[in-house]
């Protein structure tokens, strides 16, 4: 009799297995892939601070003083909140531009990328404009500067996506 009892069993372990394996299998990928978004938007995070830092410290009268081309700050995308906003071409070779938007991008965002793909990072500098001049960036010392990174994550597993993001910072003109 006690035979019997313990055939029975064992078909209800294989049971069991056979739904929690493939469950906690999905539960561990899923961490995983969890993590790997976190530190992906803490290097998002860490390159708008580094965006922003560049560029409160590599203003117009850096530029001056170093003897560089003073330009524009690039192609305007457009003014939202005050503050005009250029959009750097993250396809271009470093250096190819002189523009401060693209040589905050070149500089600071670009050389640390560590798990990014460059091609979905997109980097947004906005300055508000001078008093007496609408269309210009206001990059001297004393101005606000605010620098956006986005970046467009497809999680590995694909089940959901693409998440965009998006981390923003704000440091005042110093130089």
């Amino acid at each position: 009799m006690k035979a019997r009892i313990t055939s029975r069993r064992r078909g209800v372990t294989l049971v069991e297995s056979a739904i929690i394996y493939p469950l906690t299998l999905f539960i561990m990928l899923a961490l995983v892939v969890g993590g790997m978004g976190v530190f992906r938007y803490q290097e998002v995070a860490a390159l708008a601070r580094e965006g922003a830092r560049y560029a409160s410290t590599h203003g117009a009268q850096y530029r001056k003083d170093a003897n560089l081309p003073v330009g524009s700050a690039g192609t305007a995308v457009g003014s939202n909140g005050g503050v005009l906003w250029y959009q750097a071409d993250t396809a271009l070779a470093p250096g190819s531009d002189t523009s401060w938007c693209q040589d905050v991008y070149d500089q600071a965002v670009r050389p640390r990328l560590v798990s990014l793909d460059p091609r979905n990072v997109t980097c947004r500098i906005g300055w508000p404009p001078v008093i007496n001049l609408p269309n210009k960036p206001d990059n001297w010392p004393g101005s606000q500067v605010t620098v956006t990174v986005t970046y467009q994550w497809v999680p590995e597993l694909y089940l959901i996506g693409p998440i965009n993001l998006t981390s923003t910072s704000s440091m005042p003109v110093t130089n």
